[in-house]
């Protein structure tokens, strides 16, 4: 195929980006170890409870309400619905709304939120081509290795600039696992990843709305169109990411392609991604955690006092959240869900929580200050009680499950999306669901496995 480019380094033509459009096309699935077969399973999974969820949440609603307004009776399941969109608007649709609830999985290697464009862009793509398990399962690979590569290249700078990654970082993935499900060629793949640069966007003034979901569909949307429109024969630029203008110079002050293999050490992308137990922003899990650990009585505390790094600060402490989503981004909110013995699942960040009047009142108990630190998830949480006792906890560090952890995962990931699946779909529908999802390489087409999301209510 013939292909162009608007940069004036030629000699760029063969960086980072050919390489990771190489590695994203080269992905399949009887390449792949069991252990990553199984996390692809666990992002799956995962994906399909916090969507089920937040197809009902106004976020969700809103943006189906959308793109079903262009008309319906497309090849892609609208996930917790009855309806079927074209692959762009399904992806659209439900990228939105698996991160509407805030309670997607992350990785720090990306900066962001993984699955939600990653799994988005495949099953759009793959459920219209009528793709199979096997081709998922290795998309979904693919997917989260360009997220954690291109994430780690740009570097944590990316994001205290102000870029949301779930957004930008995002679209490179959900074009590579939209491109691995339609057996692009490398020369294919580096045009869809191109195409996704002159799209990637998402800024961090987002927090705390409806926009910031949003990323998560547009990348989704932005990465199926790429991979779409490469497969055509469209003309994009070459060396996207590393060439003059692209994305790393024009969005990150800390471009560095050698930190890569440094921080991977050998491991593939999807092996760095972390589940959320707390359905809000992972920078109030710190004190979550440490408060839980505690384990104190709401009557017997005088104060608390959270310390969080200076980018957490940034991001996650609105000190008086007006709705649910503000409350997602508020420590204070989160702790007083801890200290009320609430839970910090989707009920704990509604609109009426965070107007709760007992809520209100721990809250003003709670007060949240910089440490030193720029960045980190670091926190540490000082609780003054009635007798004069003086407790203190930091936070546990998140890491990745290892290999001989994957089971126990499982089993946390399969209680999780019991609870937001069952009220959507009923505890037999969702049993089944979670069941084939254990085996997904098994399915003979991904659709059959998608028509288990539709709505039990007929909406």
């Amino acid at each position: 195929m013939s292909k162009t480019s608007r940069i004036s380094d030629e000699a760029a033509v063969h960086g980072l980006t050919a390489a990771l459009a190489e590695r994203a096309a080269g992905f399949r699935f009887e390449e792949l170890r069991p252990e990553h077969v199984q996390r692809a399973r666990h992002s799956l999974l995962d994906w399909l409870g916090v969507t089920l969820a937040g197809a009902q949440e106004p976020a969700g609603r809103m943006v189906q309400a959308v793109a079903l307004a262009e008309g319906g009776d497309g090849p892609c399941t609208l996930v917790g619905t009855p309806y079927r969109l074209g692959p762009q608007s399904a992806a659209l649709a439900n990228g939105t709304a698996g991160h509407a609830l805030d309670y997607d999985d992350s990785n720090f290697w990306m900066v962001g939120h993984p699955s939600v464009p990653v799994v988005s862009a495949a099953l759009a793509v793959g459920e219209a081509r009528g793709s199979s398990g096997e081709d998922l399962v290795a998309a979904i690979v693919a997917g989260h290795e360009v997220a954690a590569r291109v994430g780690l290249a740009v570097g944590s700078a990316h994001y205290l600039a102000g870029w949301h990654a779930t957004g930008t970082v995002g679209t490179f993935a959900a074009a590579a696992a939209a491109g691995n499900v339609l057996a692009l060629d490398p020369e294919m793949m580096e045009i869809a990843l191109g195409l996704a640069a002159t799209q990637a966007a998402g800024l961090k003034v987002s927090f705390g709305t409806m926009a910031k979901p949003l990323h998560g569909g547009r990348a989704a949307a932005g990465g199926v169109l790429a991979a779409l429109l490469a497969e055509q024969g469209f003309t994009g630029p070459l060396s996207a990411i590393e060439g003059h203008q692209g994305f790393a110079s024009t969005q990150t002050p800390d471009f560095d392609p050698e930190r890569v293999e440094v921080e991977l050490g050998g491991r593939l992308g999807i092996e760095g991604v972390l589940y959320k137990k707390h359905a809000c922003c992972g920078g109030t899990h710190g004190a979550i955690n440490a408060l839980q650990r505690l384990a104190v009585a709401a009557d017997d505390v005088v104060s608390v006092q959270i310390v969080v790094s200076r980018q957490m600060f940034d991001i996650c402490c609105i000190e008086e959240p007006r709705t649910g989503i503000e409350g997602k981004f508020s420590v204070r909110h989160a702790a007083s869900l801890v200290l009320a013995g609430r839970s910090t699942g989707p009920s704990g960040f509604s609109d009426e929580a965070v107007d709760d009047p007992e809520l209100l009142a721990l809250r003003a108990l709670v007060g949240v200050t910089e440490s030193r630190e720029d960045t980190g998830h670091e926190t540490t949480v000082t609780i003054q009680l009635r007798d004069g006792t003086e407790l203190r906890a930091e936070s546990d560090a998140r890491v990745p499950a290892t290999d001989d952890e994957l089971a126990q995962e499982w089993v946390v990931l399969c209680a999780k999306f019991a609870d937001l699946a069952e009220p959507a779909l009923g505890v037999d529908r969702a049993g089944e669901l979670m069941h084939r999802v254990g085996e997904v390489e098994r399915e003979p087409e991904i659709g059959a496995l998608l028509a288990l999301t539709g709505a039990v209510d007929g909406r």
